[in-house]
């Protein structure tokens, strides 16, 4: 039995992956269609796409009384997505990650802020209506700042990942020169992406709701919490599609969209998909996330901090970024 709840976690986590997938690329689609700026596209749409599994498997886990994987899937993923998305992508390509955009002035005192506050709403082990209301309040604080700061740099963080996008929609809907025809495949490609749009939601639902159910039994045969299969197993899973994205820029060098996709992704996890669930229930924290897990957090949040204050990122600082994540979840599941 244990063997097919297993199977069950690794086919839903791999079915959210790649609906969360589908959904980011219709929903940027759809954006650019309504000619939508393309960072608003990216900083929107991009990072509710990559962020998507954690949200919908922390409201099925609130749902099933599991508050404790929302907690873990969050914190665990902000640290996979910092140490690996990070960490081991520069290990993996093998080259000196160097950042034109400074993270460090412009987007870090967001995330340090994002964990402060995490702190401070959960260390007395519940999270209610009014820390949820300040969440999503500091997110909006943070989508106009981003805006406003990238205008005076003249440069959008996700101007690359959408120019393949623009273009296609540009070939596609210039094919004919008359304006009766112009608007009928328009409208055909628009119906097409929101079908796909919504049977990418439907599917990144349904297996959300899997990976749970198959969570909660597998942490009632191992014997271990449901908070620890989601800071390491879920939180892995659900960052998968932080680091896909973190290692197909870096091999292209672009590592300023690197950057940019785990720090956004990492402060929309902490305000939105807490502020979220948190506007409709109190959230009851497992104490293994606040004595153990949120120390880890804000000690991972300073070695990016620390790594990043240079604009680069060495391979050393790469491969100990990895093994300290390889030791966190040692000690998660009591190894030593």
């Amino acid at each position: 039995m244990l063997i097919t709840w297993l199977i069950v976690l690794v086919a839903s986590l791999y079915v959210l992956t790649k609906a969360a997938d589908k959904f980011t690329d219709t929903a940027e689609k759809i954006g650019t269609i309504f000619k939508m700026p393309s960072f608003v596209v990216g900083i929107l749409f991009v990072a509710l796409g990559t962020s998507a599994p954690e949200l919908a498997t922390s409201i099925f886990g609130v749902i099933k009384g599991e508050a404790g994987i929302l907690a873990g899937n969050v914190t665990g993923s902000v640290i996979a997505n910092i140490l690996l998305g990070l960490g081991l992508v520069v290990v993996i390509t093998r080259k000196t990650a160097k950042f034109n955009w400074d993270s460090v002035a412009n987007d870090m005192a967001f995330l340090l802020g994002a964990g402060i506050l995490l702190a401070l709403t959960i260390y007395d082990g519940f999270f209610g209506f009014f820390e949820a209301i300040i969440f999503l309040l500091a997110y909006g604080i943070y989508v106009v700042y981003s805006l406003r700061i990238r205008k005076m740099n003249r440069k959008e963080i996700r101007e690359d990942l959408h120019k393949e996008i623009k273009s296609k929609l540009k070939e596609d809907f210039k094919k004919s020169s008359q304006d009766k025809e112009k608007t009928k495949p328009h409208k055909k490609e628009l119906i097409k992406l929101i079908l796909i749009f919504i049977i990418s939601l439907g599917f990144l639902i349904l297996a959300a709701k899997f990976t749970v159910d198959s969570l909660i039994e597998i942490a009632g045969f191992i014997g271990l919490g449901t908070s620890v299969l989601a800071t390491s197993i879920v939180a892995i899973g659900t960052s998968l599609p932080e680091i896909s994205v973190a290692v197909a820029s870096a091999k292209k060098g672009n590592f300023d969209l690197v950057l940019g996709n785990i720090m956004g992704s990492n402060i929309f996890n902490i305000f939105v998909v807490f502020g979220t669930i948190g506007l409709f229930t109190t959230i009851s924290i497992p104490s293994q996330i606040i004595y153990l897990v949120l120390p880890v957090l804000g000690g991972v949040i300073l070695v990016q901090w620390l790594v990043t204050i240079d604009k680069k990122i060495t391979i050393t600082e790469g491969l100990l970024m990895t093994i300290l994540y390889i030791t966190f979840i040692a000690k998660l599941f009591n190894f030593f």
